[in-house]
């Protein structure tokens, strides 16, 4: 993310009360970081950019002083409350980004909004937020005993052209806004809340815990494949007693030790890993294996799919909490289906022991950036990945080996010539070594005299 560039657009009008509306109203629900993504946004916007105002996404990490990750939160909290829109597409330069800027609701519809009043007072309580009610109120003339008395239109203006032309009409009708985002409690349509609500009916959870926390345990649920009766005894577990409020967290640690315990069980089932590329699948044909990868990517969630495909190299491997953390975080990105996930997790589980967060990382760019998005797509990549490999190796020049002949002395069987030594070099050799020591002789008397006179 943080290498591509984006662009702003605007698909509503702007004005100063919805600066105010944003800092007093969706401030305590997004926080400061998001606030100022918002703001910066703000004053970037274009009515009509084009590609060549695209700018990089450092520019945003520089401006607001923090990382990726804390750019990416901020995002989301404002496609969460109907802020932003976030659409991407790839050219010739690469992907880039185009954030859409919504303006806030009004303040009575801000109030009048089940979702986003429940938040703000679970967020500011009650005293700040009557506050804020007050604030907002538009005190109008209602009493019965006044007579409105305004002028009509026509009673003002005389009109000469009661219908405009077609190209007037076209050109009015292209003057519009964009309906402004749906505020939800959070993604999960399928999954029965209903039934969970009525499981968690005995227990002491605060009411509007459970909507507020819906978009967190949905994902708890959907990355461990929790059904509302699996789910339900775990939140009851993570509900404090004094309060009744619900700690995710508790939740999410008694789900992990959940799965872990069941860990025995997943060993009966069959998890065979993907062999490596072949010619086939490149070919757009899907293999037996393949085949079988993609039912297993689409039906199981990416927690056991991680833990069967570890268990499928060796029955002892397990998943690390640091390879759990590094998914889960892909996960919550929501940058690639939980299929195509499941698929890069076999890909790199086959040649690797673990999941890095490093390596995850480096893969997912390279599949956005060449757009996989489904399962399909991303074994196509793989193929794809694996040629341009082999054809910029065949390409290199192979270097030339150097060989060098082993010494003879190196060899085990080395010995060493003798030349027999004659008696005039026998007799040459003895007279120069009588010489050297008569020299040492006559040398080390002189030494004994020097000593005598300096005494």
């Amino acid at each position: 993310m943080a290498q591509d560039d984006f662009i702003v657009t605007q698909a509503t009008y702007f004005s100063d009360q919805d600066q105010d509306v944003a800092v007093c109203l969706y401030q305590p629900l997004i926080g400061p970081t998001a606030l100022a993504l918002y703001l910066s946004l703000w004053r970037r916007v274009k009515q009509a950019p084009t590609a060549t105002d695209r700018r990089p996404q450092t520019y945003l990490l520089d401006l607001l002083g923090v990382g990726v990750d804390a750019l990416y939160d901020a995002r989301v909290r404002l496609e969460a409350l109907g802020l932003l829109q976030t659409y991407t597409t790839t050219d010739a330069l690469g992907r880039y980004y185009a954030y859409e800027l919504h303006r806030p609701v009004a303040p009575d519809a801000f109030f009048n909004d089940a979702t986003l009043g429940l938040l703000l007072y679970d967020r500011v309580g009650d005293a700040r937020y009557h506050e804020l009610v007050d604030q907002y109120t538009l005190h109008n003339v209602h009493s019965s005993t006044w007579i409105n008395i305004s002028a009509n239109l026509l009673d003002v203006f005389a009109l000469q052209r009661v219908l405009p032309d077609a190209k007037a009409a076209a050109a009015n009708a292209s003057v519009q806004q964009k309906p402004a985002p749906a505020v939800t409690l959070g993604s999960g349509q399928g999954y029965d809340w209903a039934l969970l609500a009525q499981l968690l009916a005995r227990t002491n959870l605060k009411d509007g815990e459970l909507n507020r926390n819906q978009a967190a345990l949905y994902q708890i649920a959907k990355f461990y494949g929790l059904g509302p009766t699996a789910l339900a005894p775990l939140i009851e577990q993570g509900i404090d007693f004094a309060t009744g409020q619900l700690n995710v967290g508790t939740v999410r640690r008694f789900a992990e030790q959940r799965y872990t315990t069941k860990t025995p069980q997943l060993r009966t089932k069959t998890a065979e890993p993907t062999p490596a590329v072949s010619t086939p699948a490149a070919a757009g044909k899907l293999t037996a294996a393949e085949q079988d990868l993609l039912k297993r990517a689409a039906s199981l969630p990416v927690r056991e799919f991680l833990e069967l495909t570890k268990k499928a190299k060796n029955p002892n491997m397990y998943a690390a909490q640091n390879e759990i953390s590094a998914v889960r975080k892909l996960v919550q990105r929501h940058v690639l289906p939980d299929a195509t996930i499941n698929v890069l997790i076999d890909y790199i589980l086959q040649t690797n022991d673990s999941v890095n967060q490093a390596f995850l990382d480096a893969i997912v760019n390279r599949w956005l950036k060449a757009d996989v998005t489904t399962p399909e797509s991303a074994l196509a990549e793989i193929h794809a990945f694996a040629n341009r490999k082999t054809r910029q190796s065949g390409r290199r020049n192979p270097r030339p080996t150097r060989s060098e002949q082993t010494p003879a002395w190196l060899k085990p069987d080395y010995q060493a010539e003798v030349t027999p030594v004659s008696d005039t070099n026998r007799q040459r050799i003895a007279d120069r070594l009588a010489r050297l020591q008569a020299m040492e002789k006559e040398g080390g008397q002189a030494n004994e005299a020097d000593e005598g006179r300096t005494e």
